[in-house]
């Protein structure tokens, strides 16, 4: 396998959500770059880019950075997710996150914005309070496939979004993991990469690692609705 760390700037204090956009694309873009180039080797066949930000969420760096892992196998449960979109695009023609797009945004409660070409939703059935999907309304398999002007509406979507928690939550850990299909799957109409953001507020406890069923104790509307009347000011 292979285990990149991409260090996001040279200042101690330059995260996403205090950055400008500009800056933000640049780190989106070593995301696209490195993905673009670890899909390329035949020994690999997943790229997994992920960023976890304070000690609740598992970082062991205080400066601003993110890290990449690609793998030589596709993990159980990533290949249960990709099971479960194959058997939805075999039953109903189409894939389950265009689905659940068009779904958003006729409910409009637990969408958050619409804007640069991307949806940010607190999905209706959120593990975690505030859980986050940043989703582009073009289809794509995976995340290597978007182009420039994709690549850099996610760079302002994603930057904006993690503005709304450090203003709105005070800045919470939170580990933001951008999921995708596998290498040699790129072009497949039944799944669609996105990110997704999960803030550290409340720890499993017994039930929920005893049982795999986790308790949210906020309502997705109701974080979707906090999170759109964020002032985004400085």
């Amino acid at each position: 396998g292979d285990h990149e760390v991409i260090i996001e700037s040279p200042y101690h204090n330059d995260s996403f959500g205090e950055i400008d956009d500009d800056k933000a694309f640049e780190i989106v873009a070593a995301y696209h770059l490195r993905y673009r180039e670890l899909s390329r080797d035949k020994r690999l066949k997943l790229v997994k880019i992920f960023r976890n930000h304070g000690v609740e969420a598992g970082t062991s760096l205080e400066h601003p950075h993110s890290q990449i892992v690609a793998t030589p196998v596709v993990p159980l449960h990533i290949r249960h997710q990709l099971e479960e979109a194959t058997r939805f695009y075999d039953n109903h023609g189409e894939c389950v996150f265009c689905r659940l797009i068009d779904m958003e945004l006729k409910v409009k409660s637990r969408v958050v914005t619409k804007e640069h070409g991307f949806l940010v939703i607190e999905p209706f059935a959120s593990r975690m309070p505030f859980e986050t999907w940043v989703i582009p309304l073009e289809h794509h398999a995976t995340f290597g496939e978007i182009d420039a002007m994709e690549l850099k509406g996610f760079a302002q979507v994603l930057n904006s979004t993690l503005k709304r928690f450090r203003k709105g939550l005070n800045d919470p850990a939170y580990n933001m993991i951008i999921r995708t299909a596998p290498i040699g799957e790129e072009g497949e109409d039944y799944y669609h990469w996105h990110a997704q953001i999960i803030p550290r507020l409340t720890t499993p406890a017994g039930f929920e690692l005893g049982t795999g069923v986790y308790i949210n104790t906020s309502l997705p509307e109701r974080s979707a609705e906090f999170l759109r009347n964020v002032d985004l000011g400085n």
